[in-house]
C-alpha cells in the first residue's frame, strides 16, 4: 500500500493546482489605447436628446404595417437562419472544447484467434520477435510469451475498461475553451447586429415605397394641372389670345409632369420588390404599402457614448474576438509548460491455449505522468508569437470599430437636426409656392398674368413638394440608421 501511495504522490500537485481560475481579459474601453479612450466624450458632440436609450424600437414608428414585415424578415430571412445556424455550430465547439477537460473512458472487449510457427532454438526459452503496432489496437496480447514448442494456436478473450486524464495545471484547456466560448458569444453578437440590421433594412425600403407613392402622388397632381392648362391654352389659341409657342411650353411641361411620374412608379416598384425579398416573398412588386409617412414620432434618447460599447451588438462581438485572441495566447503560454496526466485500466481476460489448458486472469494499472516539451524547433514560441500578434490585431480592429461606431452616431444624430431644419424651412416653401399658384390663376384668368409665370409657379410648388417628400423620407431612414447605430434593440411577437 506505501508503495502505492509513493506512486501518486506526483498526482497532488496537479490535483491542486487544477483549479486555479485563468486570466480573464480586459473589456469595452480598456481594450483601447490610453489615447483613444482619452479621445472619446462624454456627450455627443451632435444636437441630441438627453436620456437613456429606449428599445423596442420598431414600434416607435407606431406603424403596425411596418412592424409586420419586420417580424416577417426576422421569421424567413435565409441569412438570418444561416447566421442563427453557425452560432448553434459555435455551441458546439464550445462543447468539444470543454471535452479536454474531464477523464477520457474507453471500454474495449476482444475476441481473437491467435496462432504462430516458430523455426530456430526452440525449447531455449527465447521470446518470439514482436512486429509492433500497425494502426488500431485491437490485440489482447502476443500469443506466446517464450518459445517452447514450434507452433501454438489460442483463443484469447477479454474486457477492460480504461481512463485517463490530463490535470490543467496552467488553464492550456481552460484557456482553450475560454476562446471558444468568447468566438460563440461574438457570433450570438454578429446574430444580433444582423438582425438589427435587417430590421433597418425593412423599414428604409418601407419608408423608400411610401417616398416613391408619395411622389408619384405630386406628379399625378401636377400632371392633371398641366393638362387643365393644356387644354386651356388650346381653348385660347383658338380664339386668339394664345400663340403655338405658348402651347409648345405647356405641352412640355406636361410631358415632363408624365416622366417624374413613370419615374416615381418604377421607384415604387423596386422598394415594394426589395420588401418582398427580405421578407423572402417572391419579388412580384404586388405587396400593398400605405402611401402616408407614419406621424408622431418623439425624439430618441442617445445615451452616452461609452455606452455604445457594452450595448451595440457589433461592438460587443468586437470585444468577445478580442478575448478569443486574449485566451489563445494564454493556451499558447501553457502549451510550452509541463503536462501532468493520470491513467488508469483494468480488465479479465482469458487465454484458451489449444491442448494445453485455460488461463484466466485479472489486470489493472494506475499511473501518473510528466511531459516537459524540449525542442520543437521553435513551433511553440512561434505559436504563442502568433497568438500575440493576432491579440494585437484584435486590440486594434476594436479601437477601429468603436471609432467608426462613435461616428455612425454622429453622423445620424447631425442628419436628424438638419434634416428637421431643412423639413421646417420646405414646408413653409410648398405653402407659399402653393399660395402663388392658386393667386396665379386667378390673375391669368384676369388676364394680368401670361402662361409663362403661371407655368414657373407650378413648377417650383412641384420642385418644392418633391424635395420635401425626399427629406421627409430622408428623416425616416436617418431615424432607422440613428436606432441602428445606438444598438437599441426591438422585440418580435414571432420567435
Amino acid at each position: 500500500m506505501h508503495s502505492k501511495i509513493t506512486a501518486l504522490l506526483p498526482i497532488a500537485p496537479c490535483l491542486l493546482l487544477a483549479g486555479c481560475a485563468i486570466k480573464q481579459p480586459p473589456t469595452g474601453g480598456d481594450i483601447m489605447t490610453d489615447y483613444a479612450r482619452s479621445q472619446v466624450n462624454e456627450t455627443w458632440g451632435a444636437p441630441h436628446t438627453k436620456g437613456r436609450v429606449a428599445p423596442d424600437w420598431v414600434r416607435s414608428f407606431n406603424d403596425s404595417s411596418l412592424t409586420r414585415l419586420v417580424e416577417e424578415a426576422i421569421l424567413r430571412n435565409p441569412d438570418l437562419r444561416a447566421a442563427a445556424a453557425r452560432v448553434d455550430a459555435s455551441r458546439a465547439a464550445v462543447r468539444i472544447a470543454a471535452a479536454s477537460l474531464y477523464p477520457q473512458v474507453g471500454l474495449k472487449g476482444l475476441g481473437e484467434r491467435q496462432g504462430s510457427e516458430f523455426s530456430g532454438d526452440v525449447g531455449m526459452g527465447i521470446d518470439p520477435a514482436e512486429l509492433g503496432s500497425f494502426g488500431l489496437n485491437l490485440s489482447g496480447g502476443s500469443p506466446d510469451t517464450r518459445s517452447v514448442d514450434s507452433s501454438s494456436q489460442r483463443w484469447v478473450y477479454g474486457l477492460g475498461i480504461g481512463a485517463t486524464w490530463e490535470a490543467d495545471v496552467w488553464g492550456r484547456v481552460r484557456s482553450k475553451k475560454a476562446a471558444a466560448k468568447s468566438d460563440s458569444m461574438a457570433l450570438e453578437a454578429t446574430y444580433e447586429y444582423a438582425r438589427q440590421s435587417l430590421a433597418a433594412q425593412v423599414a428604409k425600403a418601407y419608408f423608400s415605397a411610401i417616398e416613391a407613392s408619395q411622389q408619384a402622388a405630386n406628379a399625378r397632381e401636377t400632371l392633371n394641372l398641366y393638362q387643365d392648362y393644356a387644354k386651356l391654352t388650346g381653348e385660347r389659341k383658338e380664339q386668339g389670345f394664345s400663340s403655338d409657342f405658348e402651347l409648345a411650353q405647356v405641352n412640355s411641361r406636361t410631358a415632363a409632369a408624365r416622366d417624374t411620374l413613370y419615374a416615381a412608379e418604377a421607384a415604387h416598384d423596386h422598394a415594394v420588390r426589395a420588401i418582398e425579398v427580405v421578407t423572402s416573398h417572391y419579388p412580384a412588386g404586388k405587396a400593398s404599402i400605405r402611401s402616408s409617412f407614419p406621424t408622431g414620432l418623439r425624439a430618441v434618447p442617445a445615451g452616452m457614448p461609452m455606452e455604445l460599447l457594452e450595448r451595440r451588438p457589433d461592438m460587443i462581438a468586437a470585444e468577445r474576438h478580442f478575448a478569443a485572441a486574449f485566451h489563445r495566447v494564454s493556451e499558447a503560454r501553457a502549451a510550452r509548460l509541463p503536462r501532468f496526466a493520470i491513467s488508469a485500466m483494468g480488465g479479465a481476460g482469458t487465454a484458451d491455449l489449444d491442448g494445453v489448458g485455460v488461463l484466466d486472469s485479472i489486470n489493472w494499472s494506475l499511473a501518473s505522468g510528466v511531459v516537459q516539451p524540449i525542442f520543437f524547433g521553435g513551433e511553440l514560441k512561434a505559436a504563442q508569437d502568433l497568438r500575440t500578434h493576432e491579440q494585437r490585431a484584435a486590440a486594434s480592429d476594436y479601437t477601429s470599430a468603436a471609432l467608426k461606431a462613435f461616428a455612425e452616431v454622429e453622423d445620424a444624430l447631425a442628419s436628424e437636426y438638419h434634416l428637421k431644419r431643412r423639413e421646417g424651412a420646405l414646408v413653409e416653401m410648398v405653402s407659399n409656392s402653393g399660395t402663388a399658384v392658386t393667386l396665379g390663376r386667378k390673375q391669368v384668368d384676369q388676364g394680368q398674368a401670361d402662361m409663362f409665370t403661371i407655368l414657373r409657379l407650378v413648377g417650383e410648388n412641384l420642385a418644392a413638394k418633391i424635395e420635401l417628400t425626399k427629406i421627409r423620407a430622408s428623416r425616416l431612414r436617418e431615424r432607422a440608421n440613428l436606432h441602428l447605430a445606438l444598438g437599441g434593440g426591438f422585440t418580435t411577437a414571432q420567435k
